[in-house]
């Protein structure tokens, strides 16, 4: 199946996420793109973007990340569920947000390293900075149901942050971006970020959507670190982490709805 055989390919992605989420919780889509991760920590300074949707689908974090103005444009014939875990909504809002996110975020990295890289970039990462809207939009879903499930199993464990420990964790975060340079370009997208949704300094570390933001990063942390103590010496975390959720991927009630056309 193609989704599983992706899962083992974007482990390296989920990893990269969760290692990130330590430092700052994820916005945007990690884009696997070497010159541009100073810029992608602050982009990631808000939290995931409607994980596990409430019961009516209802997006629950509404963030809008740089770049990307609102409302994003649901593609022709893409439902408004566009996948259920565990009967747990993901809705299209939440997806397109994330491919918007992404795109926005490629041509932006690409321009960057066009003018630092006057030499040329590499084939690779050419790539990927071209990367179109359909694989853009499979990984975005296939990673929303990863954290998804990360999120299920959390639950399970009795590993969810808690509400005091997001609060704490994202006020250290403000700390460390506001200790960047105000010509830090990484600290103005942070900026950027903050203007496009009506947040200040004062109330970034408060704002519901940014503590649950940090929650649910939080908690996924807090679960691959399980499975990392669980795993035999001579099984690397990614590896291991890659097939807990494929596991958990094929003992779940996981539909989608996505057309293939669109990308699934």
């Amino acid at each position: 199946m193609r989704v599983l055989s992706s899962l083992s390919s974007l482990s390296s992605r989920t990893r990269i996420a969760a290692a990130a989420g330590l430092v700052l919780v994820a916005l945007l889509s990690v884009v696997a793109v070497v010159f541009v991760h100073q810029r992608q920590s602050t982009a990631q300074a808000s939290g995931p973007m409607g994980v596990c949707g409430g019961p009516q689908g209802k997006t629950i974090i509404t963030l809008v990340p740089p770049g990307v103005t609102l409302p994003v444009k649901i593609p022709a014939g893409e439902p408004q569920i566009v996948a259920t875990v565990n009967g747990d909504p993901l809705s299209a809002e939440a997806l397109e947000l994330q491919v918007a996110a992404t795109l926005a975020n490629n041509r932006q990295a690409l321009q960057t390293a066009q003018q630092t890289m006057p030499g040329g970039l590499p084939p690779n990462i050419q790539a990927q900075a071209h990367e179109m809207p359909n694989q853009v939009r499979h990984d975005a879903l296939t990673r929303m149901i990863q954290e998804c499930l990360l999120l299920q199993e959390g639950k399970r464990l009795g590993l969810t942050a808690s509400l005091a420990a997001a609060r704490a964790f994202a006020q250290q975060q403000l700390h460390l971006i506001e200790s960047w340079p105000a010509s830090n370009t990484a600290r103005a997208t942070f900026e950027d970020y903050l203007r496009a949704n009506h947040l200040s300094v004062q109330t970034y570390a408060t704002d519901p959507r940014i503590v649950q933001g940090y929650r649910d990063s939080l908690t996924m942390a807090a679960v691959r670190q399980h499975i990392e103590k669980g795993l035999p010496a001579d099984v690397s975390p990614q590896a291991g982490i890659a097939a807990y959720l494929q596991h958990l991927w094929q003992t779940s009630q996981v539909h989608v709805f996505l057309p293939a056309r669109l990308g699934w």
